[in-house]
């Protein structure tokens, strides 16, 4: 399978895991709107919240990454670039991990 037909699949296959994710993420923050901030990080505490909320960063991150590669192919094609964005977006991935890390192990404090 060449890199060009993996990208696609890739691609397509995190539009399609985000579809029921961004959809759990909607409802779950619309429901905890005007809560106050403890309240919603102890909800965001329970297990299946938080599993559900990893799996959703990981995919819009790495849709995110696959999106800015293609637009990166297409108009610059500079390997600075593709380089910048797989950095760019592992940095993000980390601190969205640590937060959430903190919030689900540490809690509030």
């Amino acid at each position: 399978m060449t890199d060009g037909i993996k990208h696609w699949k890739y691609s397509r296959i995190s539009s399609i895991v985000l579809v029921p994710l961004t959809i759990w993420f909607v409802t779950f923050f619309s429901k905890s709107f005007g809560m106050p901030f403890e309240q919603v990080a102890s909800s965001l505490s329970t297990p299946l919240n938080s599993l559900l909320m990893l799996t959703f960063i990981t995919a819009t991150i790495f849709h995110l990454q696959q999106g800015l590669q293609v637009i990166i192919e297409d108009y610059v094609y500079k390997r600075l670039w593709i380089n910048l964005n797989i950095i760019f977006c592992s940095l993000l991935f980390i601190v969205s991990l640590i937060s959430l890390g903190k919030l689900v192990l540490v809690g509030v404090l």
